[in-house]
């Protein structure tokens, strides 16, 4: 009870917090506004079908810098300074007489129009702007699977109206809604209430925010208490996730973020080569690897830990959210997960299909960019790639909006990369590049993934937010895209064999002793490598001593990799 309480007593000294503050300043609708003499009414619609549509509007001055704004109280938009969100594209602002630029966006599907105006002194301009779809996403559905409202989780300014609106107005189609440790079901009341029920399914979820980590989990019932956070025991935590009936995702969130003085992949905790976790991962089914709201200075940081957890033998998904409590400031749904299924009628996604096709992998990681990957043509994410011939095609198509671009493709096999290629940032709206390779069929399984990147986005209507918990005072921020894993079936028996389990086989065939285990192991990749030195050191016998360093100057160049990857981990962790 007392970790509830502490949590209870937290949200109401951030809400006290915040009514001071809105009581020292304007309404963030408001902004600073002189005297709002000038008026401008935006009209924005949608290119192809001339109709109004939800978006976001960006109003910069001459300067570039967001411009103080009023808008009429009461009005169905969530608005802050430079931004307004409208449920159908108009929306009537006040402004001190000058000279702005105003933009029109809708998330990452859409391409951004802008327009330059300047305003007398009690001039009443208007300003219309269409905006078009540009990256095709059928069968796609655009989630954010972290999403959070000043209503429910007591931080951040996003009412639950003004989150109903701006998911519509950055195209998300099925909202999570994972406010600390609250069930609400109040969100599709909020869009109805709102006008912009149509454009999305919203999901009751929780995010569980323990002293040992935070979990995500969707969806949920309303008709039972919203999941203990008390338990500092994963297992216990995960049970009683788990406890109510019907399908479920649980995520663990951010996991290199520090709360409550605990990292969950903090080094005592965690090997980031073997994917060992000292609290274990059963139960949880996705991890975070882009948090557009918790960027880490190094954003691959997550995603190499997400591989090497899959090498572990862990099958989690990858995937992306925005953990935005805010209208304007950490854009909602700029970190996004796309989950296979119908998306047709945004207004009735199957939620339990989704979640299935979520935990089975079948899902794209987005920050800007879109990356699909198939192997021989016909295998997606999620898929066990089996019956190849000796050499393995491996397509990668990266998509994206006008306003990003891509410059690099990494094509990964259990975490090393076996391709890549770099170029010039294009920049053209749809299909950006393709990438394909063909590569030998490995001689034992492999998991694929693409990696895609780009130039950061610093424009006003998309920023890219610094970290949250910077390791570095520097940050060059990147646009992303991850596929999750196509499990090619290199030897052919029909199932997917981690790397921990190749390694296991091989030290019970050939036992510890470095004489036959290191030249055993060439015929397997530094994944298998490096876990078969986890479990030698696991066994009591210590790969930094004894033979084990003399017998690896003359081993296999992969097997060196991997056991001296294993040994630099140990070494950041030694109390492991």
């Amino acid at each position: 009870m007392k970790a509830r309480t502490g949590w209870r007593i937290r949200r109401l000294a951030a809400a006290l917090l915040l009514a001071a503050q809105a009581q020292a300043a304007p309404p963030p609708s408001a902004g600073s506004d002189e005297s709002g003499r000038s008026s401008l009414a935006i009209t924005v619609t949608d290119g192809d079908s001339a109709h109004g549509i939800p978006c976001r509007v960006t109003v910069v001055d001459e300067h570039g810098s967001l411009a103080p704004l009023a808008i009429h109280p009461g009005s169905k938009l969530a608005a802050r300074r430079g931004v307004a969100y409208t449920a159908d594209g108009r929306v009537e602002i006040k402004l001190a007489p000058g000279r702005y630029t105003v933009y029109a966006s809708r998330g990452f599907e859409f391409g951004v129009d802008q327009t330059t105006i300047t305003l007398a002194d009690g001039e009443a301009g208007t300003a219309r702007l269409a905006i078009r779809r540009e990256v095709p996403t059928d069968g796609l559905i655009a989630c954010d699977t972290h999403v959070h409202t000043f209503t429910h989780s007591g931080h951040g300014d996003a009412t639950v109206e003004e989150r109903a609106v701006t998911l519509a107005g950055e195209g998300i189609e099925l909202p999570i809604a994972t406010d600390h440790d609250h069930l609400t079901d109040d969100l599709a009341a909020a869009a109805d209430r709102m006008g912009v029920r149509a454009f999305f399914t919203p999901v009751v979820g929780d995010e569980v925010t323990t002293r040992v980590g935070h979990f995500n989990a969707f969806p949920l019932p309303t008709d039972r208490p919203a999941p203990s956070n008390q338990s500092t025991d994963w297992a216990e935590i995960l049970r009683g996730i788990r406890s109510a009936p019907g399908e479920r995702v649980v995520v663990l969130n951010h996991p290199r973020d520090l709360h409550g003085n605990f990292r969950p992949f903090a080094p005592e905790h965690f090997n980031p080569v073997t994917g060992e976790h000292k609290r274990g991962m059963k139960g949880v089914d996705a991890l975070e690897v882009i948090n557009s709201g918790a960027m880490q200075s190094d954003p691959m940081l997550p995603v190499r830990d997400w591989m090497a957890l899959l090498n572990r033998g862990v099958r989690l998904t990858a995937v992306g959210s925005s953990d935005s409590h805010d209208v304007a400031r950490h854009i909602v749904g700029q970190g996004r997960t796309y989950i296979t299924g119908r998306d047709d009628d945004p207004a009735r996604i199957d939620a339990s299909s989704a979640a299935r096709n979520l935990r089975a992998g079948q899902a794209l990681v987005s920050l800007g960019l879109l990356a699909k990957i198939t192997v021989d043509d016909r295998f997606q994410p999620g898929d066990l790639a089996t019956g190849s011939s000796e050499r393995v095609k491996v397509k990668v198509v990266v998509l994206g909006p006008a306003w990003t671009g891509v410059d690099r493709i990494e094509l990964f096999a259990n975490g090393r990369v076996i391709g890549a290629e770099r170029f010039p940032a294009a920049m053209h709206p749809g299909e950006k590049y393709h990438f394909t390779k063909e590569i030998p069929r490995p001689p034992h399984d492999v998991s694929l993934v693409a990696v895609a990147t780009g130039p950061g986005v610093t424009a006003p209507y998309w920023p890219i937010e610094r970290p949250y918990q910077p390791t570095s005072p520097s940050f060059t921020p990147r646009v992303m895209a991850i596929t999750n894993p196509v499990y090619v079936d290199g030897d052919n028996d029909g199932a997917w064999t981690s790397p921990l389990a190749y390694a296991s086989a091989v030290i019970e065939r050939e036992g510890i002793d470095p004489a036959k285990l290191l030249p055993a192991l060439a015929a397997y990749d530094e994944a298998v490598a490096a876990q078969a030195a986890s479990l030698c050191q696991a066994a009591g016998h210590d790969v930094r001593q004894g033979e084990f360093p003399g017998r690896l100057t003359k081993a296999h160049a992969a097997v060196r990799q991997g056991f001296a990857q294993f040994a630099a981990a140990l070494a950041e962790a030694p109390s492991r």
